[in-house]
């Protein structure tokens, strides 16, 4: 990393309500799911555009840019979903919580933080899969049916209202890993 650079990333970050219960659930998950790292609690969030180093002039203009969008955005309801994962069913690369809710408002969201073509990100290449990344790389011996262990959902449990949107910092070696250098509150009217 240059010195003159960030690792950052744009999320919505997720309620202290989401949060707890996450905590609890992945507390039980762990007992039985083999996964060499399991997200720390307070970096669970929904990442809406991975940016990787960023100058610090590119900072300006990000912030720029998502003032611009939360003042044009009005606040949402997400709701706790399913859960899943990523990569093959044997062996596979990441665990997910899911998100249900106004996803039509979360995508649109998304589309116009991935719109930064002019400070240097291009859009996204894959379709958005909004969800929480709870675990990493899966490191159990024999294939086992991870579904059997995942928690029962009802969509309607847990939600929460959207409000802003925040830019992360990532630091690799450290508990918790991001850290939010700025948030952007969504408008309110």
């Amino acid at each position: 990393m240059k010195a003159d650079s960030q690792r950052l990333f744009i999320a919505v970050p997720i309620d202290d309500i989401w949060r707890k219960r996450l905590t609890e659930q992945c507390t039980l998950l762990q007992l039985n799911i083999p996964f060499q790292k399991w997200t720390h609690p307070d970096d669970y969030h929904i990442t809406l555009k991975f940016l990787g180093e960023t100058s610090v002039n590119q900072v300006q203009q990000i912030k720029k840019h998502l003032a611009n969008i939360a003042k044009d955005t009005s606040p949402f309801v997400l709701k706790e979903n399913d859960w899943g994962t990523f990569g093959p069913q044997i062996a596979p690369s990441i665990l997910w919580a899911g998100v249900g809710g106004d996803l039509t408002s979360l995508n649109n969201l998304q589309k116009k933080v991935d719109s930064m073509d002019e400070i240097g990100f291009p859009k996204e290449n894959r379709i958005f899969h909004p969800h929480l990344t709870i675990a990493r790389r899966y490191i159990g011996i024999a294939p086992m049916e991870i579904s059997k262990y995942l928690p029962e959902t009802a969509e309607s449990i847990i939600h929460w209202s959207v409000s802003e949107i925040k830019i992360f910092q990532s630091h690799i070696h450290k508990k918790p890993m991001y850290e939010p250098i700025a948030s952007f509150k969504l408008n309110s009217i």
